[in-house]
């Protein structure tokens, strides 16, 4: 039976996925999260009350963690906005089949997780502690590294700091330095793996900080 640790999962370990959840209405909703593997059954998730996945999972007690490195995947469930009509491509997804939540179809692996307990941190977030309820992995061959995956991924972080902080002067420095790393980034990428999903990715993302810069 395939483990939490044979996915790459440790202890105190923050591992990048892709939650997905369905709202009150069944609408459903992705994002990119960072989860902890707290033991061989649990996984936690530090949530800012504000956003949908936590909004959903408080209303639902359920979720879906994905794993995938599909670099377009995690874009386009950072930046809704790169969808047509802002929306995630409902073909992507389909109902799990132990929890009401949506799971990715072409994912590496998805743990259906039930909420075990929720407790605030702070006045902003919520812990969310989840009991993994369904483990599925397809089997797949070793991938090759390449560092443009970690880089296209660290520069959509980056990102979404910028757009939270371009407007207020008092971050004009923090921007300016986020804004470096992008570049940095997109030097990386462009060297490692010119013409390809990646590089697509941060040509779009590129264009993507530009517009928010001009809107200052």
């Amino acid at each position: 039976m395939t483990k939490l640790t044979d996915l790459g999962f440790s202890k105190g370990i923050i591992a990048e996925t892709i939650v997905s959840t369905y709202d009150r209405r069944g609408n459903l909703n992705a994002a990119p999260m960072g989860v902890i593997m707290e033991d061989d059954q649990h996984l936690a998730i530090n949530l800012f009350d504000s956003t949908k996945t936590c909004r959903n999972i408080k209303a639902n007690r359920c979720a879906v963690v994905n794993l995938t490195n599909n670099i377009e995947v995690f874009y386009k469930t950072t930046f809704k906005d790169a969808n047509v009509d802002n929306k995630l491509p409902e073909e992507w997804f389909k109902k799990a089949s132990t929890v009401n939540a949506p799971k990715l179809i072409f994912a590496d692996a998805t743990l259906d997780v039930a909420v075990k307990n929720l407790t605030p941190i702070g006045t902003e977030k919520t812990k969310a502690l989840l009991n993994v309820k369904l483990l599925e992995a397809t089997e797949k061959y070793p991938q090759v590294l390449c560092r443009a995956m970690s880089q296209t991924l660290e520069a959509i972080i980056h990102a979404t700091r910028v757009k939270t902080f371009i407007n207020d002067k008092k971050e004009q420095s923090r921007v300016c330095k986020l804004l470096e790393m992008i570049d940095d980034c997109n030097e990386v990428v462009n060297r490692t793996a010119p013409n390809s999903s990646y590089s697509a990715v941060m040509a779009d993302l590129i264009k993507r900080v530009d517009s928010w810069r001009k809107r200052e």
